[in-house]
Formats: C-alpha cells, sequence, structure tokens
C-alpha cells in the first residue's frame, strides 16, 4: 500500500514537471519582465521554472507571521500548528429558509460582519460574506473593507480586485494603522489563478501591490477535476500546487519575504451536470493532500471548510459542511475558509447555516482538544466519595463543580423531545442565538479622525452617503 510520504514526493515531482515543461502563463508583459529579469525562462507568455528557483522562492517566503488586528486580542499568528476559521466568502445569494434564494444585499453584508463580530469563533472579519447586488460593483471591494475596518476590531480578511482596488485598501489599512504597513501584515488577501495553469493580470497587479506593502497573499488555485483541470483527482492536485508555487516565485521576486499562506481550493465537477461539486469526498481527498504537501513545504495552509452542495437548509448540508470541517481540523488546516454559511456550492449564504456552522465548529474544536487529565479530571476522590456512601454522581460536588464546562454544551441545537414540528423548533433555536448576537452587537468604532478619513476615502471613490451612514 502506498503511504501518504510517498504520494505526497510523487505529486511533488509531477509538479516540478508541470512547471518545468509545461511552464505556466502569466498574462502581463510586466510580470513576464520581473520573471525574465529574474533569470526565469520566458517563452511568449509562458514562465517555465527550476527545481532551485522554486525551492529557493519557498525558502525566501514568511511562513511564520502575526497578521495583526486593530485589537491585539484578534491577532492572527499564521504557523503551521494554529487554527483559525473565516466565514463563507463570495455569496452572491442569500438563501433563505424555505429554500428560495434572493440576490445579497449591503445590510446582509453588515449583518453577517456582526455576527463574525459577536461571536467567539472567529479573530477574523471581512471577505465577501455577501456580495452586495445594492453596491456599485467598481467600488464594491472597497466598501466591504471599509464596513468591515469600521464595525470590526479584529484581523481583516480583504477583497481583491485589481490594481486600483488594491491601492485604495492599502490606503485604508494606512490609516487604520498609522502610516506605514509594510513590516506589518493587517490582512488576508485571496489570490486566485486561472486554471489550468494561468494568472491573469489584474491578479498579477494585486500579488504586486499587496506584495510592495508587505501583505499576506492567500494563494488559492481552484482547478475543477473534469472542467478547469484533469479528471483524476493527483492530475488536479498537481494542477494547484504548480500554480501555487509558480505565483509563489513571481510574489518572491516582487519582495522577498512576502508571507505567504498556501491556499489550496482544488474541487470536482459534476460531470452529469459540469457544475462544481465542492462538497463531495473527492473535494475533501483533495483538501487533504493539498494540506500535506504545504506541511511538506512548510507554509501555513487553507483546507477544507464548511462546504455544501445542497440547496437549502437540510440534512445534507450538514453531512457535508461536517465532513469538510473534519478534514480542516483533522489534517491541522490553518485558515479554514468557508467554514460558515455556504450553501450552492459557495453561490449563497444561509444565515441559519451560518449559526450551525458555527456551532459545528464548537464541536470540532473541542473534539480535537486534549483531553485533560489532571487529579481534578481524573475524578479518583469523586468516584470514592460516591462509592462510599452509596451516592450518585448527580448530587456530587464534583459533578456541582464541572457540570457547566462539561462535557460540551450546544448554542443552538435542541436536545430534547420536540413538542411540535423539529425543524421549526431548530429554526426558533437559532434564530434566538442569532438575536441575542445581534442585540450584543456594540461596533468598534475607529478613532473619531480615523473613521472621519475612511468615510472620505469612500465619499472620494463615490459611495452614496445612505449606505456611509449604514456603516
Amino acid at each position: 500500500m502506498t503511504h501518504d510520504k510517498e504520494i505526497v514526493e510523487r505529486l511533488h515531482e509531477n509538479t516540478l514537471r508541470l512547471l518545468g515543461e509545461t511552464g505556466m502563463a502569466f498574462q502581463s508583459e510586466n510580470a513576464l519582465e520581473t520573471l525574465r529579469q529574474g533569470g526565469v525562462k520566458v517563452e511568449r507568455n509562458r514562465a517555465y521554472f527550476t527545481e532551485k528557483q522554486v525551492m529557493d522562492a519557498i525558502g525566501l517566503a514568511n511562513k511564520n507571521f502575526t497578521v495583526f488586528a486593530r485589537n491585539a486580542r484578534y491577532n492572527v499568528h499564521m504557523n503551521t500548528e494554529e487554527l483559525y476559521i473565516t466565514p463563507g466568502y463570495g455569496s452572491p445569494g442569500v438563501c433563505e429558509i424555505d429554500g428560495t434564494v434572493r440576490p445579497a444585499l449591503f445590510d446582509d453584508f453588515l449583518k453577517l460582519a456582526a455576527i463574525v463580530q459577536e461571536s467567539d469563533a472567529f479573530s477574523i472579519n471581512g471577505g465577501i460574506l455577501a456580495q452586495p447586488s445594492d453596491i456599485d460593483a467598481g467600488i464594491a471591494a472597497e466598501a466591504m473593507v471599509y464596513a468591515t475596518l469600521c464595525r470590526s476590531d479584529k484581523a481583516l480578511f480583504s477583497v481583491c480586485g485589481g490594481r486600483e482596488q488594491a491601492e485604495h485598501i492599502m490606503e485604508m489599512l494606512r490609516v487604520i494603522f498609522d502610516g506605514s504597513i509594510e513590516d506589518k501584515p493587517c490582512s488576508f488577501n485571496l489570490i486566485s489563478t486561472l486554471s489550468p495553469l494561468g494568472i491573469t493580470q489584474s491578479t498579477l497587479d494585486t500579488i504586486e501591490v499587496c506584495a510592495k506593502n508587505g501583505q499576506p497573499l492567500v494563494i488559492a488555485p481552484g482547478p475543477m477535476a473534469g472542467g478547469t483541470g484533469p479528471i483524476t483527482l493527483a492530475g488536479n492536485i498537481s494542477v494547484a500546487n504548480a500554480e501555487i508555487l509558480g505565483t509563489n516565485v513571481y510574489a518572491q521576486m516582487i519582495r522577498p519575504g512576502t508571507p505567504i499562506i498556501y491556499g489550496f481550493a482544488a474541487t470536482v465537477s459534476d460531470m452529469r451536470s459540469m457544475n462544481v461539486s465542492n462538497a463531495c469526498p473527492g473535494f475533501v481527498k483533495e483538501s487533504r493532500y493539498g494540506a500535506l504537501l504545504a506541511k511538506k513545504y512548510g507554509f501555513p495552509c487553507r483546507s477544507g471548510g464548511g462546504m455544501s452542495n445542497a440547496g437549502g437548509l437540510t440534512a445534507q448540508a450538514g453531512v457535508e459542511s461536517a465532513m469538510s470541517l473534519f478534514e480542516s481540523f483533522s489534517e491541522k488546516a490553518n485558515l479554514v475558509m468557508h467554514a460558515t454559511g455556504s450553501l450552492h456550492s459557495f453561490n449563497s449564504v444561509s444565515f441559519e447555516k451560518f449559526m450551525l456552522d458555527i456551532e459545528t465548529v464548537d464541536r470540532m474544536r473541542y473534539y480535537f482538544s486534549e483531553l485533560s487529565v489532571d487529579e481534578e479530571a481524573l475524578a479518583f476522590n469523586a468516584i470514592n466519595e460516591v462509592i462510599e456512601e452509596n451516592g450518585t454522581f448527580i448530587t456530587s460536588d464534583h459533578t456541582y463543580e464541572f457540570c457547566r464546562i462539561e462535557p460540551w454544551y450546544s448554542q443552538v441545537s435542541l436536545h430534547n423531545k420536540c413538542q411540535s414540528d423539529p425543524n421549526g423548533e431548530l429554526y426558533a433555536s437559532i434564530q434566538k442565538r442569532m438575536d441575542q448576537l445581534l442585540e450584543g452587537f456594540r461596533p468598534p468604532a475607529p478613532e473619531p479622525e480615523k473613521r472621519r478619513a475612511l468615510d472620505e476615502i469612500m465619499r472620494r471613490l463615490g459611495m452614496e452617503e445612505k449606505d456611509i451612514e449604514k456603516v
């Protein structure tokens, strides 16, 4: 039987072969010139990397770094051991309880950002929590970052667009973090490649802006096996790995020491419909080997998530999300994207599933935490006391002392006999917990002069006053 270590080595060798013989298309003459000057072989728009160039760039990347939050309590320490979750990302729709999907609005984004701020499950806020259809697409990236900076003091997941958007966001970060940010990572920036084995000018421009400003890159190729990648999982994993490592070579040429997260996002196609299938066992298996490759190179990694292809809040959604999250925890993913709320293969976010996924994350944290075996936990004296008194543990002092913290308790799941429709009672429990979080939300606003500076940036970009007032 082939062992994981051997499989990972074969995937690595295939990746080097792809980068050396097939090459990677860089759709930017400026980027190609940077690669040429760095000694990379370039023919037309394809760059061909040697093993030494790939491995030297891995060595240059910053793989152990802190992403600073406005509140130091939420600083994120990226390494190969810690695990941090982020909410769903990129959904243009909101899925209601009855399964209907409507376009997402700015109000939905603001509500989700408030839930993330209030929930102890998250140290990171932002990203495209829901793509607001009522905000001008030309400034939507900046609007989402602006809203997150104003309404949350957790570490920022930024929103990438192109060079202009990235420059505007760097300007906002300099306002919040008092000037220079080149040596102060303070945002996560999702870098999506163009599978198979390509990368667009807009993405390359974003890499240049973020790298020059010292901001971490989450390099996240998403080839679909059978669509934009080969149908075999090993081939598809190799394509994703090649795109990450090739992109890293370029990023390190822009600025040696650029912080990198191995953002593996390979998935599969449903060959019956040609839709992305990001919650089947094939996706989870790819995620596992992506995480193992990241560990081989020493990168902190993104893996798994709370993925679901389900068309609503169904048993299918629960099974798929739990399986995906279990992989994230078991393989020690360090950044878990799409951990909460995702349905319809990224295309919609459900507020109710968002809350249930938070609870699933809590379950995973409990399961994967170390079992306490100190004297109190071993309960030797408590056991003897109950036996000597011919009593019961229900009335034991030991039980009274620990019953509120041992074992794990749910926030929304029901564990009593239902008096009516079980789903209806579950939804009511979810709504109650959501209301508690939203009622407790008090925006941790930045200092007044910083808020005014951010407002002026958005006015300059054309954001409507009514939307600034919402924030």
